[in-house]
């Protein structure tokens, strides 16, 4: 498909659209399972049975400030800690409630508000945000946890000053040349870890005038209301898409000051399988310029950009591997639309979109494979058949999800949401809570390492989500709804 028709294409989608291609087989993923049929009539989810070196023409900067550890080669049972997330203040609590965001330099976070609850309660949303467009994302800002940041699709960022609902005029930011037809738009937000002293952000977005993954750089202006500067901007990273489908969309820090960056397959499912690559895959990179070209290849035979100026952690899983992209923290997925990185732990949690019978969470490490095109959930899909246990890796180095959730109850696009650290519940401490854009019900499970407990559906709102978020304090927050209802929810305690 040329340019000029993936164009025409996008813009013929609209609505729900985005939505219902974002399980189906439209943008090159045409077919069906393994063996021709789709696998589920369970209508619930399921845990199931300065010196540097170059490579692949990219350059890893081994004394990079922000990693200080190599690690080479592939191995794909890499640990946890390599690296773990945070965004809008990873914190470490202190007794007063306190948190410090981002490690020993990282923003102060003030105790956390509310009075608690005891004992436990029932779910609720509370709406937090009203009359913004199509929102897809909610981040709260690193020390003033309830002032809220709001992405629109079409590529706005708006503010919301605590104790409002509506946005502050003027807006945070305009951002020019998002496309936002079809599966696209403006999906990813990351605040600096050094936030606010700090004031630079981080966005992912469809980019003008050929659907590109773009991350850009810009800074806010704290003594002006947060208003940010369109002239701060600065190129991270263009990534080439083959489709308006499946392009990922989430961005975040972990919690060594890298930026990890969430990709889908690009519409193409082979990408998937393709260890050289950026598409399908979780990348890890220092935003930081190193004065180092790095040239990395989106996808085999498309079109390439840069050079780019980025730092490549040393700590990197597949660092010194030659088939291996070293930007790649983990790989396998389909499309990680929807993500988020707990604030308490750093893991990163992630609602992978599937394709004709499954959606999955999961939670990911670095090095891991999640399966993506040769199984859907614990089913397979392409070649590899062998589920094992939830979050386990089978004999062809294929790691499973926590679980899987069936398009036989009415599901088909999983709207990944966050885990609740507020003091507000701390009965609910350690629940992730997910969502369904056709479905949208908020579902909760938790998973300490070793057990899985699925808390099935807490919060029948009767609307569906398009985006989630989170603050320093641990709140969740769901985004958008039917028809893009212009709103954003906190979960909350039902009084």
């Amino acid at each position: 498909m040329t340019h000029s028709s993936k164009v025409t294409a996008s813009h013929a989608l609209a609505g729900l659209a985005l939505w219902v291609t974002a399980c189906g087989g439209s943008g090159g993923d045409g077919g069906t399972a393994s063996d021709g049929t789709s696998t589920g009539s369970d209508t619930g989810s399921t845990g199931g049975p300065s010196s540097s070196t170059t490579q692949g023409g990219t350059t890893i900067d081994v004394t990079s400030a922000t990693s200080t550890t190599a690690t080479t080669g592939a191995d794909t049972s890499a640990a946890s800690d390599t690296a773990t997330g945070s965004t809008g203040g990873s914190s470490t609590g202190s007794a007063d409630g306190s948190s410090s965001s981002g490690g020993d330099t990282g923003p102060v976070v003030p105790p956390c508000p509310y009075d608690a609850v005891v004992g436990p309660s029932a779910w609720t949303l509370e709406v937090v945000a009203e009359d913004v467009e199509e929102p897809m994302f909610a981040l709260g800002h690193p020390t003033e946890p309830d002032r809220l940041f709001v992405l629109e699709r079409a590529g706005t960022i708006e503010m919301i000053e605590p104790g409002t609902t509506s946005p502050v005029v003027p807006s945070i930011l305009e951002i020019d040349g998002v496309e936002n037809g079809g599966e696209s738009g403006l999906f990813g937000l990351a605040f600096h870890p050094n936030f606010p002293d700090d004031p630079r952000i981080y966005v992912n977005f469809t980019a003008l005038p050929d659907g590109r993954t773009r991350i850009n750089e810009y800074t806010l202006d704290p003594m002006n209301g947060w208003v940010g500067d369109p002239d701060s901007e600065r190129l991270i990273l263009d990534i080439w898409q083959p489709e308006y489908n499946h392009n990922g969309g989430g961005i975040a820090f972990d919690t060594t000051g890298n930026l990890l960056i969430g990709m889908g397959d690009g519409g193409t499912q082979s990408t998937a399988r393709v260890t050289g690559i950026l598409l399908a895959k979780f990348l890890r990179i220092g935003v930081e310029p190193d004065g180092i070209d790095d040239n990395p290849v989106a996808c085999e035979g498309c079109p390439q950009f840069g050079p780019f100026d980025y730092t490549i952690p040393a700590d990197n899983p597949f660092v010194g591997d030659g088939d291996y992209a070293p930007e790649i923290f983990a790989l396998g997925f389909r499309n990680p639309f929807r993500w988020s990185v707990d604030v308490g732990t750093g893991d990163i949690w992630v609602g992978d979109v599937g394709q004709n019978a499954w959606e999955e969470i999961d939670r990911i490490e670095a090095g891991h494979d999640y399966g993506w095109n040769s199984m859907e959930g614990f089913h397979c899909y392409a070649d590899a058949c062998e589920p094992v246990e939830p979050n386990q890796t089978n004999t062809d180095g294929l790691t499973m999800p926590l679980v899987e959730i069936s398009h036989g109850g009415g599901d088909c696009a999983v709207v990944g949401g966050a885990v609740y650290r507020s003091c507000q519940v701390p009965e609910w401490d350690g629940t992730y809570l997910f969502s369904d854009y056709c479905n949208g019900e908020v579902r909760g499970l938790r998973y300490d390492g070793d057990n899985l407990e699925e808390l099935g559906v807490l919060i029948d709102p009767n609307t569906a989500p398009t985006g989630n978020g989170w603050n320093a304090w641990g709140d969740v927050y769901f985004a958008g709804g039917g028809t893009f209802t212009g709103r954003v929810w906190r979960v909350v305690p039902v009084e």
